[in-house]
């Protein structure tokens, strides 16, 4: 398949998995809604947990609704948009880098390990492999910088690198430090961080929507860039 096709196919696959993301998101918030409203008729409702033993009854679920659509399912969905764009990412440029990979042709390789690959298709999979780890443990604005230097493709703009940037700050600091946002995130985000050290920070639905259209128009507007590149 032409590198092109490649690229159509993973964005076509990225959008959908964006898409079915927040449409979880909206199905779950939905039916939490219809959960209150039935609540609020009357209904009399009982649920235990076998696994903890904890019995929630419909005054504790309402309460406890409020909580998992606020920040809970917020929260996980956001940190999934930025999970889908860091794979869209990597798979972007391994399709890329193994289409030329003449471009990593002075990068450095354990001797050993080529060694125990059977053909060049394999030295050239570990190479890459090699590359991206190291490219991707970097900042987001050092991505784009490398891919604009492995293609200019003319996108995103400056300021959606900034503000991926920001959105993969704020996922880091609830993946490594509870929520609260500390130096490294001030660093990580720069000029748009939005909290400061010791702050919890909040993931709004607004902020939550905005960085869904972000990561969905860089990839769309990446992609179409390097199918047209590559074609």
């Amino acid at each position: 398949m032409a590198l092109s096709d490649d690229v159509l196919t993973l964005r076509d696959r990225v959008l959908a998995d964006l898409a079915s993301a927040h449409d979880y998101f909206e199905d779950t918030k939905a039916v939490w809604d219809l959960m209150r409203s039935i609540i609020a008729a009357g209904r009399k409702i009982t649920i235990q947990n076998l696994t903890t033993g904890t019995i929630t009854t419909q005054v504790q679920l309402a309460e406890k609704a409020r909580s998992y659509v606020a920040k809970q399912l917020t929260e996980a969905t956001f940190q999934q948009f930025i999970s889908i764009f860091e794979n869209w990412f990597y798979d972007l440029l391994r399709l890329w880098l193994t289409a030329y990979p003449e471009s990593l042709g002075k990068k450095m390789v354990d001797f050993k390990s080529n060694l125990d690959l059977p053909n060049k298709d394999a030295i050239t999979q570990l190479v890459v492999r090699k590359e991206l780890n190291e490219v991707l443990y970097d900042r987001p604005t050092e991505w784009f910088s490398y891919l604009d230097g492995k293609v200019k493709l003319g996108c995103p703009t400056s300021n959606e690198v900034e503000r991926i940037a920001e959105a993969k700050a704020t996922r880091d600091v609830f993946v490594h430090n509870k929520g609260v946002a500390n130096k490294t995130y001030e660093s990580k985000a720069g000029n748009l961080a939005r909290f400061h050290d010791g702050e919890k920070i909040d993931i709004s639905e607004q902020y939550h929507r905005e960085t869904w259209e972000l990561v969905h128009r860089v990839v769309s507007d990446v992609s179409n860039a390097a199918i047209a590149k590559a074609s």
